[in-house]
């Protein structure tokens, strides 16, 4: 295998785990606390609660566990992005979100890495991993640490594929 080689999302989720369970966990645990609230409030009640109380299991960097966040509080209608040009308006992430269509071209054909991808967005890098898993679009295996590529090979020479 080499750095450009496909890791299928089943093959992650089994070795490694979905991306940013933790945030996903929190986001549905604190959903009624935080519906409705100004999106500053909630995105920092969930960073806060887990910055307090989920310290190794963290998969996410601090940055890219906010746009996670509030990416997921927003698809899920608990917080409501302002239309208007007021200054410091919380502005859709979710209309940020390019097709898949577009994400697998810039990935796969035109290998353009994450954080370029981020960039053209407006968002985190670890925000444009969550949007390639959800359209079940495999990442290479240069996207891995050595820790984590030596689970997925552990992984596939189980029997997994």
């Amino acid at each position: 295998m080499g750095n450009f080689d496909p890791v299928s999302w089943d093959v992650v989720e089994a070795a490694t785990g979905p991306p940013a369970p933790e945030v996903d966990e929190y986001v549905e645990t604190m959903r009624e606390e935080v519906h409705g609230e100004d999106p500053y409030v909630a995105v920092k009640s969930i960073h806060d609660e887990l910055s307090e109380t989920v310290s190794e299991e963290r998969t996410v960097p601090g940055l890219g566990e906010v746009f996670i966040t509030a990416y997921l509080l927003e698809k899920r209608g608990l917080i409501t992005p302002r239309d208007d040009d007021a200054e410091g308006a919380y502005r859709s992430i979710v209309d940020r979100r390019p097709s898949g269509e577009w994400l697998r071209e810039q990935f796969w054909e035109r290998e353009r890495t994450l954080w370029w991808i981020g960039m053209q967005a407006g968002v985190h890098a670890s925000l444009v991993t969550y949007w390639l898993y959800e359209d079940k679009i495999p990442l290479m295996e240069r996207n891995f640490t050595e820790e984590s590529m030596e689970r997925i090979r552990a992984y596939r020479e189980s029997g997994g594929t």
